[in-house]
């Protein structure tokens, strides 16, 4: 099954969508985005559970 993550769901003012089979994969493609675009440390355990409710 497919899986979607926006940044609007965290409420960033920020188009970026991404979509994956598995969690992990999709995991790996946030990460990069949340540090390098959003300066988000996703290492947290509280930016972590943020992207992984996001996740649809």
């Amino acid at each position: 099954m497919v899986k979607t993550f926006r940044c609007v769901d965290l409420g960033l003012p920020c188009q970026f969508e991404m979509r994956a089979e598995g969690e992990m994969e999709m995991m790996k493609g946030i990460e990069g985005h949340i540090r390098t675009i959003h300066a988000m440390n996703p290492e947290l355990p509280e930016v972590r559970e943020k992207l992984k409710k996001a996740i649809k």
